[in-house]
């Protein structure tokens, strides 16, 4: 009896401890490449085109993201260049006070998700060639 209680109260212990990911920084991800997000303003005069936004969040789970994601900014926030700055270092990212200056730190890693489209359009492609050689063959029978 004493293990059935022990064993529940484990299964109970564990089930209950699921957590959010705590992030080391709030970041944001435009074209493969991760940019930090600094408490660092940037002045409207600045600002270049815009050249993006968050269309992914980030899991909070598990640390999982894709595409244009961020971890702290919601789906909509927009990525302008800063001008005097290359796009592959810096950009401006909307925050509710302003703009903050992000910083490129490293590549996103590799995610099939990012690849997706390209994948069903090679597939379709495919699809239509077989299909119009399988119409071709059966004319030619004919």
């Amino acid at each position: 009896m004493r293990r059935v209680i022990g064993l529940m109260l484990l299964l109970l212990s564990v089930s209950l401890s699921a957590q959010a990911l705590s992030w080391a920084y709030a970041f944001v991800v435009l074209d493969g490449r991760v940019y930090e997000v600094m408490d660092v303003a940037v002045l409207e005069g600045d600002l270049g085109e815009v050249v993006g936004e968050v269309k992914t969040m980030a899991d909070d789970m598990d640390g999982s993201y894709y595409g244009d994601a961020s971890n702290m900014y919601p789906i909509g926030t927009t990525y302008r260049e800063v001008n005097g700055e290359a796009m592959e270092d810096v950009l401006a990212v909307e925050d509710e006070s302003g703009w903050k200056r992000a910083e490129y730190r490293h590549d996103a890693p590799f995610s099939m998700r990012d690849h997706l489209d390209k994948v069903a359009y090679g597939a379709l492609a495919v699809g239509v060639f077989i299909f119009v050689a399988i119409r071709m063959k059966k004319r030619h029978e004919n």
